[in-house]
């Protein structure tokens, strides 16, 4: 059975690799999801010195390894996505939203390879809405991840305690919502 494939933005990354590594590339479920990262994360995350200071542990050897499985596809795909990335950054500027380069890139790859992308940024998701992109929230792949027997209750609440102690929740509610859902 082919893969279906699942893009996670950059901070939605950020909060999960280091909790739930191998977190890249290792297919769950009976529809075989994978979860991958773009191409310009590593680039993204070179040029912010303040992400390099939290995140310290991104570029240790088995985070760069688990981040080098990339999205197969064609000249074609990725001369679609550039295309892609042109015609959402403008809109995401004319419209006054706020994604970054590296998030329009996400959500172009979601619009060309028909295939949805993790985020809890609202400036992405109302951008992805925008095009039809399907958009996941942190939440619901968590939900997806247990659904699956992919993670357990107390990762999630392992995760959930690490994002507090960091100051890292995606959202305000994001806590309150994980206790209801998983106790």
């Amino acid at each position: 059975m082919p893969q279906s494939k699942i893009l996670i933005d950059s901070n939605a990354y950020l909060r999960l690799a280091y909790n739930l590594h191998p977190l890249l590339s290792v297919s769950f479920g009976p529809k075989e999801y994978t979860l991958y990262v773009i191409d310009d994360f590593q680039k993204e995350f070179d040029n912010n010195p303040r992400l390099q200071r939290k995140f310290f542990w991104v570029d240790d050897g088995k985070y760069i390894e688990n981040r080098s499985k990339k999205i197969k596809m064609s000249r074609q795909n990725r001369k679609e996505i550039n295309l892609a990335f042109d015609f959402i950054w403008e809109h995401n500027v004319s419209s006054g939203r706020g994604a970054s380069p590296a998030d329009v890139r996400a959500i172009a790859y979601g619009y060309v390879l028909e295939i949805p992308v993790v985020t809890d940024d609202n400036d992405m998701l109302e951008l992805g809405s925008d095009f039809d992109v399907e958009m996941i929230r942190l939440i619901e792949i968590l939900a997806l991840m247990y659904d699956c027997e992919h993670i357990s209750e107390s990762t999630i609440k392992s995760l959930v305690e690490h994002l507090t102690y960091d100051n890292d929740l995606p959202h305000p509610s994001f806590a309150r919502e994980c206790e209801e859902r998983w106790g």
